[in-house]
């Protein structure tokens, strides 16, 4: 990831194997002016007619093949509907019940989970992980001691930022990566700024499953997924998969994104041990569910999910934050930006918000809450990294409560996705000069042993060099780039190249 990106660029969602930024290498359509929302009527009130003629333009002008968004008004879920298509190869329509990748949306399924866990008293908000994992360290060793459930939700634990998705591919048990969690070094003082960081996540599930006495995603089904009768919410791996799984579905968004310049279906990127970052998988007409409870303050249909004290806390700022490049308006200088557990949070004509984004290969996911105004959104697309899901939950914000007379936010948001486009296609040049490497391909294979993530093998195939990863032997490519220096580049559609140096011992190894 090139360090001149502003850090919150990365801060969309899950930033697999660091190169979420590149998501938005998918153009957008040169269609996008400067013209605004049709029918633009800030303050006039927003209904299910008005939400299905956003959401049909947001498809056309953002060329996303589906979407799908449930809208949740004074308490009630007024809309739960599909858009388009969920898979561009067979043509199959995207309904109120297809299933999609919710990315780092699911970081507030996670933070609800810890909630009803405190409710029930197996849990404290401000419990140190140690009493319940006692064998954890961090390097930072007030860390280790003090960190607690709420520092985790809001990104306070001092972890690097958007470090460590690998450890979700190299095939280590969740005991092996909580081991070797301590090995990270920290990127600032405990609990001094946020900083993303889906390990934060991955330990808020353990310490989840250590409370509970169950295995996190048992323990999310059995207290917020059930309670709220979603059919159609579980792991993406599960539900989703390759098409192949043991219960998996058949109404299901494919991902897409642009290869060379056809926008088509990739393989979705599956997590298999960082679920409680970004491992579940929902739709509108479920999340329609889970969002109108929210918004009712912990109860849906007679039966309350989460305590008014759990719902307090959850949506209580707890660090703030600067709103970066990549929050999108109403988001900006003057609305503010901090972090509750599970949610970003800023204000709107003088009501909080709670919203969370979310993305991974070829979804774009978010979520809103407006608790004073019993009001939530769900946006849900199938296109690599695009801002359709900022477009649409910031004209029904305007057609709700905007004031009359306050401007159309649309020309901004796409200027914006334009100009974070262009910075994030700007590819590292080569050098002026580049220099062979100095010794044969062959003299750099071998095993390499880190105490942070485990073996590697650099092996020479068809000649070149390639990078088996961990007991899963997850590959890379690995080039020539300036003498010592290669590329290492993993699989995946939105990976970016990582420099990496190479250094001799005296016997010239």
């Amino acid at each position: 990831m090139p360090p001149s990106l502003p850090r919150r660029i990365r801060a969309l969602g899950l930033a697999p194997l660091l190169g979420l930024a590149l998501a938005l290498a998918a153009p957008l359509p040169r269609a996008l002016g400067a013209h605004g929302l049709p029918g633009y009527a800030p303050g006039s009130g927003v209904a299910a007619a008005a939400a299905r003629r956003i959401s049909r333009w947001a498809l056309r002008e953002y060329a996303v093949p589906g979407v799908a968004i449930a809208l949740v008004h004074d308490g009630q879920l007024v809309l739960a509907e599909g858009f388009g298509v969920r898979d561009l190869d067979t043509g199959a329509p995207t309904t109120a019940h297809t299933v999609f990748q919710l990315a780092s949306v699911s970081k507030t399924f996670t933070a609800a989970t810890v909630a009803a866990l405190v409710d029930r008293n197996q849990l404290g908000w401000d419990q140190p992980l140690v009493t319940v994992l006692p064998e954890f360290r961090l390097a930072d060793n007030d860390a280790g001691r003090w960190v607690n459930a709420r520092d985790l939700l809001v990104h306070r634990a001092g972890f690097p930022a958007f470090f460590g998705d690998l450890f979700d591919h190299l095939g280590d048990d969740r005991a092996e990566v909580l081991h070797r969690i301590r090995h990270v070094q920290p990127a600032s003082s405990f609990r001094e700024r946020p900083a993303y960081s889906n390990i934060g996540f991955f330990l808020a599930g353990e310490l989840a499953a250590a409370a509970g006495g169950q295995p996190f995603t048992t323990l999310a089904d059995s207290l917020i997924v059930q309670p709220l009768a979603m059919t159609r919410t579980g792991t993406a791996s599960a539900l989703i998969g390759d098409g192949s799984a043991p219960g998996a579905l058949e109404d299901v968004s494919r991902s897409h994104a642009l290869v060379g310049d056809r926008l088509q279906v990739v393989p979705p990127n599956l997590s298999g041990l960082f679920i409680a970052a970004g491992g579940f998988a929902s739709s509108a007409s479920d999340l329609g569910r889970f969002l109108t409870m929210l918004a009712r303050g912990g109860e849906l249909d007679g039966r309350r999910v989460l305590s008014e004290q759990a719902m307090q806390q959850l949506f209580e700022p707890v660090i703030a934050d600067e709103p970066g490049f990549a929050e999108f308006p109403p988001i900006d200088a003057d609305s503010g930006f901090a972090y509750a557990p599970g949610w970003g949070v800023y204000h709107y004509n003088g009501l909080k918000v709670l919203e969370k984004g979310g993305a991974l290969d070829g979804v774009r996911t978010l979520v809103l809450v407006v608790p004073q105004k019993r009001f939530a959104v769900a946006v849900l697309a199938n296109r690599n990294l695009t801002a359709l899901p900022e477009a649409v939950r910031a004209a029904l914000l305007q057609q709700a409560f905007g004031r009359p007379g306050e401007a159309d936010l649309q020309p901004l948001i796409r200027a914006q996705a334009r100009e974070l486009e262009g910075l994030v296609l700007a590819v590292q040049p080569p050098p002026a000069d580049p220099r062979p490497p100095s010794l044969p391909l062959s003299a750099y294979t071998g095993t390499y042993v880190n105490a942070l993530f485990g073996s590697w093998t650099v092996a020479e195939r068809d000649g070149a060099l390639e990078v088996l990863a961990g007991p899963a032997g997850y590959r890379a490519a690995l080039s020539p780039w300036n003498g010592e220096s290669f590329h290492l580049l993993w699989p995946g559609v939105i990976s970016a190249p990582v420099e990496v140096p190479f250094q001799a011992d005296p016997g010239g190894r």
